[in-house]
């Protein structure tokens, strides 16, 4: 016995044609009516008395109903419970999925900072330019060439370089 022999016995007892039953089924009226044979001599005996007007459950048939409409119920039932239990293993491996998901925008936020600090390294201090003294020494703070190349005086005025940026004040102070 095949589940879409239930479905089509349990349609046919509904609709009393076989016609309706097949469209209802979602099959051709050729195939409901075999697998409503197949089922038949699977069970030994006519389930149903074929008539041009309607179709009617055998002695045969309204014995079986009953087991048929259980099966149909607890095959329902096995889909829902194993669609319950997939969705609740899916709400458990959910935290995992979110961990692994804030570990990739965590990676991806800490690549931009470098690669943002990086250009702002490169902005800010930037290798000196060619009316720059080629001689000056680089640092992470700026020299006092560097400082007066802007100034509209610059040629009269001499150029230091401090290459140590501390600063001695005298105790008389």
């Amino acid at each position: 016995m095949e589940m879409p022999q239930v479905r089509y016995f349990l349609a046919l007892c509904e609709e009393q044609n076989f016609t309706r039953a097949a469209m209802r089924c979602g099959v051709a009226q050729p195939s409901l009516t075999n697998a409503i044979k197949r089922l038949e001599s699977q069970l030994g005996g006519a389930l149903f008395h074929r008539h041009r007007v309607n179709t009617r459950l055998t002695d045969l048939g309204i014995l079986v109903r009953p087991e048929l409409v259980q099966i149909d119920r607890s095959t329902a039932e096995a889909k829902r419970k194993a669609g319950k239990f997939l969705a609740s293993r899916s709400v458990k491996s959910q935290p995992k999925a979110k961990e692994a998901f804030m570990r990739v925008h965590h990676a991806i936020a800490v690549v931009a900072v470098i690669l943002i600090s990086f250009g702002v390294k490169i902005f800010f201090f930037s290798p000196p330019t060619a009316e720059a003294d080629i001689h000056a020494v680089q640092s992470a703070s700026m020299n006092v060439l560097q400082m007066t190349i802007d100034h509209p005086n610059r040629n009269n005025h001499p150029v230091q370089k401090m290459n140590d940026m501390s600063f001695v004040f005298s105790d008389s102070d």
